[in-house]
């Protein structure tokens, strides 16, 4: 038995209120942390105290009074929720009416049906946060967002279906059957049978469903026809119920159904983002009819303003049934958030500089890579263009072996001289202050280079070099390619006539003097050109390339033709900065072309017999071409097409696509055509295809008849 007695005192006197809770049944089970509620007739919370505490408080006189016994809502001296009351109504708190009349000790029994909801369930919400860097790219790039706040709400389905009309319940479920049409998605019952979760035992006694509170143990679940006929049959309250308690299985169909202004819903609590990009939390409900739908939002505070970088549609994005047994990951693809830089692929032991990528693409994709000898194509015999980002991975202790600067430089095949490449790099890293519960986000600009660095072995100094950036500096990613390479080379020369052909990189690197420093590749590798280990030699440090034919993210120490004899890492890639050509320059039959009949309007006689001779031009130089070409009829649409991945016709000798006049035609005799013709140029970044080398063309006829 537990007793608390509780004090309230008016204008007239004192008068002690007495609470006792005796609970019964329920042996062998955690007693419930329980708390005494004055609230006053309007439901406004006048007094509280924990049970075997005392409390005093200032009341009003000649009025009623409402004692509640229920599980402690108001731990560690909190604030009360705001919906408090209805908190207790749903624990099965137990009340009794204090009259201002009489003085009374008041007494509880709860039963183990009743105070075993008093005992809270507790799941832990957890999970990751994670930006797309690269939205509609191939293979898809993340990194994650380590600063930032999840937002957890608990979304009230019931509630939400309450509030529709009965035209909104009716309109809904048609949209739903509609969807649930057996003959589309028969096919999907296997699939929902075995996602089907088990059920799972509450530490309280209560037995819920992994997914939904309608399902008991060891039943199956319902397959796609039955939810169907039970659907199309119910109505009013049975129909909002049905689709309650099916919610784990009919929420993949309403997505777009419900707006997130119908929805019902509350805030749980907030969880802080982790530096790895994890969040958790800890959420209790008491007496669950079933374990929560929990929904998420993701903010960030960028000096000093308030972001909501994930706010997705509530419909499609609640976790229903959610019970902790699996992570919630969120993947954010707006534009302005602040995402850590990826981490790149563990390295060797010894001091290394790793060139990874160009753009997002490997380096091991490049034909020829380690040899020197290939194409220097990408797969798909796709050369480079545009502007390349280079990607490098450093090792953290250069600066601590006076390995400082980096200097990229470039020479096409042709040319004496390299060229060193001077654009620009600015990366950021973040700080972050705290005021209280915002962790504001601020932005450090930190511009590697170009810099002539001098110093007192190296006078004169030495050009166009860039930092090594500090890996100890918390690097950012909000825009992709502004915050993650290392040197951007211009491929096309930057003049009106594009370059083109095999181009050679070379790297070096540089001690804080500016003087160059060597790698000590060649000492790593026997006269046959075999890896034999850790380099060692003089050098500092040694240049590591992708391992061609391993795994993703393995690499070998640059081999012999990658390495020049004074220490120097070069590679050689195919430029491309052709632009395609897209010519229509005419369409004939035996009685007019459109040359001599600009109109288009062209004479046939017979369908069987009279060709439609069309002259097309898709060129590219080099032939890294793709295009495709397509005749429409009228309405109708596409009669005929062809397409190529090389260069068809030239603009003195077009190519010719013949076909007959029935064939175009059909069933009519006469109509118009339309003809279209699209070049895809397939240089490539690295970030995408250099759609401004595409080109395309347009033009119409029509068939008719004397």
């Amino acid at each position: 038995m537990a007793k608390s007695p509780m004090d309230t005192r008016n204008d007239k006197g004192h008068t002690s209120i007495s609470v006792q809770v005796d609970l019964r049944g329920g042996q062998g089970h955690e007693r419930p942390d329980m708390r005494a509620y004055v609230f006053d007739r309007a439901g406004r919370l006048l007094g509280t105290a924990l049970i075997d505490e005392k409390t005093t408080v200032t009341i009003k006189p000649s009025l009623d009074y409402r004692v509640t016994v229920g599980p402690d809502f108001i731990q560690s001296d909190k604030a009360p929720p705001a919906d408090l009351l209805a908190l207790l109504t749903k624990a099965q708190a137990l009340s009794l009416d204090s009259r201002y009349q009489q003085v009374a000790d008041y007494r509880f029994t709860p039963q183990w049906v009743q105070w075993i909801c008093w005992l809270p369930t507790c799941i832990n919400v957890h999970g990751t946060v994670r930006k797309l860097l690269n939205p509609g790219g191939s293979p898809a790039q993340y990194a994650s967002i380590c600063t930032g706040t999840v937002e957890i709400f608990e979304v009230d389905l019931g509630c939400t279906l309450d509030s529709f009309t009965v035209v909104d319940l009716f309109d809904f479920r048609a949209r739903l059957l509609a969807k649930l049409a057996p003959a589309q998605y028969a096919s999907l019952d296997a699939a929902f049978a075995r996602a089907a979760g088990p059920v799972t035992r509450i530490s309280s006694g209560l037995s819920l469903a992994r997914s939904t509170g309608s399902l008991a143990a060891g039943s199956a679940a319902p397959s796609l026809g039955t939810l169907a006929a039970n659907l199309a049959v119910l109505d009013g309250p049975a129909l909002k119920q049905y689709i309650v308690q099916n919610k784990a299985h009919l929420h993949p169909f309403w997505c777009e159904f419900i707006s997130d202004y119908a929805f019902c819903w509350q805030k749980l609590t907030d969880a802080q983002i982790q530096s790895d990009g994890a969040f958790s939390a800890e959420i209790c409900f008491w007496c669950p009819d079933d374990m929560p739908d929990l929904y998420f939002e993701v903010t960030q505070n960028i000096a000093g303003s308030s972001v909501e970088i994930s706010d997705p549609q509530i419909a499609c994005s609640t976790y229903y049934g959610y019970d902790g047994s699996h992570s919630v990951d969120i993947t954010v693809d707006d534009p302005r958030a602040v995402a850590c830089q990826p981490a790149g692929p563990a390295g060797p032991g010894y001091l290394y500089v790793w060139p990874t990528a160009i753009g997002n693409i490997d380096l091991g994709g490049i034909d020829g890579l380690e040899t020197g000898v290939g194409t220097g194509l990408l797969p798909g015999d796709t050369p480079w263009g545009g502007t390349l980002c280079l990607q490098m991975q450093f090792h953290p202790d250069l600066q601590a072996n006076n390995i400082h600067y980096y200097r990229w430089s470039y020479r096409f095949d042709g040319e004496t001289d390299f060229s060193q490449i001077h654009a620009s790099v600015t990366h950021r890293y973040e700080t972050i202050t705290i005021s209280g519960p915002d962790i504001i986000i601020h932005l450090n600009p930190v511009t590697f280079g170009p810099q002539l660095v001098s110093g007192p072995s190296n006078l004169a100094g030495t050009s166009n070099l860039f930092a090594i950036p500090d890996p100890l500096l918390p690097w950012i990613d909000i825009n992709d390619p502004a915050d993650r390479p290392f040197a951007y080379f211009d491929s096309t020369g930057g003049g009106t006539i594009f370059k083109s052909g095999m181009c050679t990189l070379m790297l070096e690197l540089f001690d804080a003097d500016g003087k160059f420093v060597p790698a000590n590749n060649l000492r790593g590798f026997s006269t046959d050109g075999d890896h034999v280990g850790d380099p060692g030699g003089p050098g500092a440090f040694t240049y590591i390339l992708p391992q061609i034919g391993g795994p993703p993210n393995t690499y070998t120490n640059a081999p012999t033709p990658n390495v020049t004899d004074h220490g120097r890492l070069t590679f050689r890639v195919r430029v491309d900065n052709n632009a395609t050509s897209a010519e229509l320059p005419a369409v004939s039959t035996p009685f007019g072309s459109t040359i001599t009949d600009p109109c288009g309007m062209l004479h046939y006689t017979s369908k069987a017999v009279d060709n439609v001779d069309l002259s097309y031009v898709a060129n590219h130089p080099n032939d890294f071409i793709d295009w495709s070409l397509g005749i429409s009829r009228g309405v109708t649409g596409g009669v005929a097409g062809l397409s190529g991945n090389a260069s068809a016709g030239t603009h003195f000798a077009p190519a010719h696509f013949v076909n007959t006049a029935g064939a175009l035609l059909g069933t009519c005799d006469q109509a118009a055509f339309a003809v279209n013709l699209d070049c895809y140029a397939r240089a490539q970044s690295g970030y995408g295809r250099q759609s401004q080398y595409d080109s395309s063309a347009t033009i119409a006829f029509a068939l008719i008849t004397p």
